[in-house]
């Protein structure tokens, strides 16, 4: 008798754990396709896009830079982000290109007037290669030149800092800040690569607490959160994640900083490492969040700028076409 209850239990056991199973797969599958946009659009044209640094580089032609100005107006893009590549491990510049530096962003400001262009510095930390120590301040002020010659000489309305992986809490950002404030022309815009906004449980490893987003935005005019490579494989999870950043980054701005603007980042591109899964992580899921998120009375919109697509060498007709359906409004 007490074994034919033990196999009874058993038997429930494994048949509760497949239903469930079965509705997380059922979920899966259907909420791409069916789950409705919800939430609002707080569009307000200070949309972000990240560029490729072929146009710093200077590997386009008058016709490229036509189309991109074209693509600026269609999203609304009010900031672009300049791919420069990297900096060396001693905080210098891996690479120099003031004269087509100077012809990306004078032709931008032509041909899209009110566009600020900002250079888009990437900055390895720990485990990255190549490995920057921003504690080490004569590094720091290498890299704070740079910013500087960026800005002054190449004509870039500011920087961009993209120090990954910053972990949450990391000491050697805010120095950094503070030392590229100091050195740029009055005026110029300093913008930070954010990591995303998780829950306590995996702050151990990765993303940011809210509390350290209030840390860093008194340090700069803009907090731009990566908000893909999440690891989310749910679709239903990553909209929820999307919505949550919306609440805690524009919740910290307004904290420490209410001038900082707060832009989200959202994927355009299919093809990626583990942490990216496009079925869960994609551009309309990603809107879907952000949505949701300006509609959660927590959120501050005082703070909230925009949405930034990553990046605008993946970004496609039909994801420009999305956007301006369900962000744009048009």
């Amino acid at each position: 008798m007490a074994q034919s209850r033990k196999k009874g239990r058993w038997r429930w056991w494994v048949g509760g754990v497949g239903v469930i199973l079965l509705l997380v797969l059922l979920d899966y599958i259907a909420y791409p396709r069916w789950a409705p946009m919800g939430g609002r659009s707080g569009n307000r044209g200070e949309n972000g896009l990240w560029i490729r640094y072929t146009w710093y580089f200077g590997q386009y032609q008058e016709a490229d830079l036509a189309r991109l100005a074209g693509r600026l107006r269609q999203g609304q893009v009010r900031y672009v982000y300049a791919h420069v590549r990297y900096l060396r491990a001693n905080g210098e510049l891996k690479f120099h290109f003031p004269a087509s530096a100077r012809r990306l962003t004078a032709g931008l400001h032509r041909v899209a007037p009110g566009v600020k262009v900002l250079a888009w510095i990437y900055v390895g930390g720990e485990g990255e290669h190549p490995p920057v120590n921003l504690a080490d301040p004569t590094v720091r002020a290498k890299a704070v030149r740079e910013a500087d010659w960026l800005v002054r000489t190449c004509g870039f309305d500011g920087v961009q800092w993209d120090y990954e992986i910053c972990h949450n809490g990391d000491p050697r950002l805010v120095p950094l800040l503070r030392d590229t404030r100091a050195a740029l022309p009055p005026g110029s815009l300093l913008s930070v690569c954010t990591a995303l906004w998780y829950p306590a449980p995996v702050l151990r490893w990765y993303g940011w607490s809210e509390d350290y987003f209030a840390q860093i935005a008194p340090e700069c005019d803009q907090l731009a959160v990566m908000a893909y490579d999440s690891g989310i494989y749910l679709p239903r999870g990553y909209v929820a994640l999307m919505r949550r950043q919306v609440v805690h980054a524009t919740r910290a701005a307004a904290r420490t900083n209410p001038h900082c603007r707060v832009l989200i980042g959202v994927p355009t591109y299919r093809e990626g490492g583990p942490a990216h899964h496009a079925r869960a992580e994609n551009l309309r899921l990603a809107l879907k969040g952000v949505r949701e998120g300006l509609a959660d009375p927590q959120t501050n919109l005082s703070t909230f700028a925009g949405i930034a697509p990553f990046a605008e060498y993946t970004t496609t007709v039909a994801d420009w076409r999305e956007v301006e359906r369900d962000w744009i409004g048009r």
